[in-house]
């Protein structure tokens, strides 16, 4: 796993799924930095802690909003952002009973709940999260973050 992750999904761009959308979910959740993304957002990272260990995050949290967006709610970073920003509302937990990696999508994502994501971009992801090499214990540790978790599974794999 290295910054190559968040680079293969680099074709992701939610602008026209986000569009006229009222929620704006960068002014409300966090994004869990990958262990290499850390050292690039080192001063303005926060810690998460799980009972596994802590994780570097950035974004909206305590009542603040994310400090990389700008008045009009639109990401300063974009092209930049880290991996989690690039991948939500698609999310990879561990599932520490089968010791699979589960892939979800969050339906605090009003395009999810309502069906506006396309299938086909969902398997691209799906297609390279199970092609990526994911470290199992940042990955334990970010399922373990504090999340809203109103999840519905994709696929599963080991």
């Amino acid at each position: 796993m290295g910054l190559g992750l968040a680079k293969k999904l680099s074709f992701v761009n939610f602008g026209d799924i986000c569009r006229g959308c009222s929620v704006n979910c960068c002014k409300k959740f966090y994004a869990v930095l990958l262990p290499e993304e850390e050292k690039i957002f080192n001063g303005v990272s926060f810690d998460m802690d799980t009972k596994l260990g802590s994780v570097k995050a950035i974004g909206s949290y305590r009542g603040r909003q994310c400090i990389f967006l700008d008045e009009n709610g639109f990401c300063k970073i974009y092209e930049n952002r880290p991996f989690d920003c690039r991948l939500w509302p698609i999310i990879l937990y561990y599932d520490f009973n089968t010791n699979e990696k589960v892939v979800y999508l969050d339906l605090e994502c009003p395009a999810v709940e309502s069906g506006r994501i396309p299938k086909d971009f969902i398997d691209r992801v799906i297609d390279i999260l199970r092609n990526s090499d994911i470290d199992i214990e940042w990955l334990k540790k970010y399922t373990l973050a504090p999340w809203p978790n109103r999840l519905k599974e994709i696929t599963r794999f080991r």
